[in-house]
């Protein structure tokens, strides 16, 4: 009886750490700190050659965050969040409201004033106005930690 031995080809990607501000509090007003020098407010970000990182970028700390998920982001401990006035449809974003209230979702934008918040399945799950809407970012990419 032969045993074959599968070979893995790994294939090394060059890559960069990035230094991405650190907050723990979704508030617009205190996002970004316009001058941090402590090395614990910035979170080590590892990227590929071919990746771009938007200005304001940011991670979330989503440790006693109520959140109304609709696509599975809540399983993360951050989150590495682009804030964005413009966005595609289906992109996946995290929206705050002014009363607080944090909603995640796919993007559909339903009229001039308001957008759809889809589930992975596409289903139509919320409506928001653009007018009660505090905070709008788009969800780049969500790390667990241990």
């Amino acid at each position: 009886m032969i045993d074959y031995l599968e070979v893995f080809k790994i294939q090394l990607e060059p890559t960069r750490i990035v230094r991405l501000p650190f907050v723990t509090d979704l508030k617009c007003d205190q996002l970004i700190p316009s001058k941090i020098n402590d090395r614990n407010h910035f979170y080590p970000y590892a990227i590929h050659d071919n990746e771009r990182i938007f200005s304001g970028t940011f991670a979330l700390n989503n440790r006693d965050v109520a959140l109304v998920d609709y696509i599975g982001i809540k399983n993360f401990n951050i989150w590495i969040i682009e804030p964005r006035r413009m966005f595609i449809e289906g992109d996946r974003v995290i929206v705050q409201m002014n009363d607080r209230r944090l909603f995640a979702g796919k993007s559909k934008l339903l009229t001039d004033r308001s957008l759809i918040l889809r589930d992975n399945e596409d289903i139509n799950c919320d409506v928001l106005d653009f007018a009660d809407v505090l905070f709008i970012g788009r969800f780049a990419r969500g790390i667990s930690t241990l």
